[in-house]
């Protein structure tokens, strides 16, 4: 089946050739009719699988036969992300696929200065691109007229729950007087996404592309056991030793990436840093800078790097392990995207090495453990990462007693002697 076959228009078809899409990917073809006939939506696809192709290319049909009618532009299509650098990308991919219309496209997000915003609103746009905290200002202040909106998109909807964003959509939501359409886009399908979908949607269509592997099977996945006062240094001889060109960099904390930055800049590595402290003028530089390999690391925090689409990219780092066993799907996700190949590296410290075990359990494949020259661990650390726990002869001496305070023991001393209960000794095999 082609883009032409599922009724759109043949310059947003030449925009998809354009980007290099042969055919629809699965979703894709699902979505777009749904999407095309105006019903709510729920679709549930891994990173990777052109969700956002999905959504996007319905709604510019859409606008596009609106034109063909009445020439007046207003603002009829409202997407919603959870990050200032989701929506960017957003609305570089909305460009894109519009490349051969007349629509126009404006996006909104805190940290930044909300004049150029409002001056591009009112010049009138189709598409507005939005995170909620921007969005809420500028309906608060008047500046925006959302009221011819027909089709709402949460993107990254389980990102949005996680932030706690949920009362913020629905305020927003209060303001969609002529809403039709509701479509929500997640990486997963969990109970709180159900709960959102039963709230936001009218009778959805539930589009689910399932995969027995939840990580992309282009993406190859390897550990090295590490301490953690020689983390950073096994960081700087990765990147150096393998030659990598262009490597994301991934850690829990803010203070981390300022760390690590440092660190990197001192070993002689082009470094940069994103995360929610940095200005947007500064994360959108480093991120510009990244991706024109003027910068060799990029560090990132997991929030700040949602939404990032980086070209070719091969490294992603996890300098240590996310929360939750989901956002290590996420961070690998950068890599191996539109069917190429990546390596996903994860250095395990002290604190990581039961983190890893939760993550192969929802991945549900082994992470392989690797061993580098120099950077050696103890054995007992070793025995941990990589699951292979073998009691010493000295763990079974404690087990026997009952650990270093010997409890066990005492109480086996207690219990030898018997007790007297009433006129018969317990224990007294004479009776």
């Amino acid at each position: 089946m082609t883009f032409r076959q599922l009724g759109l228009c043949k310059q947003i078809a030449q925009a998809c050739e354009d980007k290099g899409y042969e055919k629809p990917t699965r979703i894709q073809e699902e979505a777009i009719d749904i999407v095309l006939r105006n019903r709510d939506m729920l679709a549930i696809a891994k990173t990777g699988t052109g969700k956002t192709a999905a959504f996007v290319l319905p709604m510019l049909q859409s606008i596009y036969e609106s034109q063909q009618k009445d020439n007046n532009i207003i603002l009829s299509k409202l997407i919603i992300a959870p990050t200032r650098e989701l929506a960017l990308q957003l609305e570089k991919s909305v460009a894109a696929y519009a490349k051969y219309l007349d629509i126009k496209t404006c996006c909104i997000y805190g940290g930044s200065n909300i004049k150029p915003q409002i001056k591009m609103l009112e010049s009138k746009v189709n598409i507005v691109i939005a995170t909620t905290g921007r969005l809420m200002d500028l309906i608060r202040q008047d500046k925006i007229n959302v009221t011819k909106v027909d089709t709402l998109v949460l993107d990254e909807a389980d990102s949005m729950l996680d932030m706690g964003f949920v009362e913020d959509i629905e305020t927003i939501m209060s303001h969609l007087t002529n809403l039709k359409q509701n479509i929500l886009c997640s990486a997963t399908l969990g109970p709180n996404i159900k709960k959102l979908s039963n709230k936001l949607l009218i009778n959805p269509k539930i589009i689910e592309i399932k995969s027995n592997d939840r990580v992309n099977d282009k993406i190859e996945q390897i550990a090295y056991p590490v301490t953690a006062q020689k983390k950073l240094e096994m960081l700087s001889f990765l990147i150096g030793s393998q030659n990598m060109k262009q490597v994301l960099v991934f850690c829990k904390t803010k203070a981390s990436a300022e760390e690590i930055v440092k660190n990197l800049k001192l070993d002689g590595l082009k470094a940069a840093s994103v995360h929610g402290d940095k200005t947007h003028g500064a994360r959108v530089k480093a991120i510009s800078q990244f991706k024109e390999n003027q910068i060799r690391v990029l560090v990132a925090t997991d929030v700040a790097a949602r939404g990032l689409d980086i070209v070719d990219l091969f490294y992603v780092i996890n300098f240590d392990l996310p929360f939750m066993p989901i956002d290590y799907v996420h961070r690998i996700g950068r890599t191996a995207r539109a069917g190429k190949d990546g390596i996903a590296i994860s250095l395990l410290d002290e604190y990581d090495v039961a983190a890893i075990i939760e993550v192969e359990k929802y991945i549900s494949q082994k992470i392989a453990k690797l061993s580098l020259d120099g950077f050696e661990v103890d054995k007992r650390m070793k025995m941990i990462a990589t699951k292979k726990i073998v009691e010493t002869k000295e763990d079974k001496k404690r087990a026997k007693i009952g650990g270093a305070f010997g409890k066990k023991k005492f109480n086996k001393e207690n219990k030898s002697k018997p007790k007297q209960r009433g006129k018969r000794i317990v224990g007294d095999k004479r009776n």
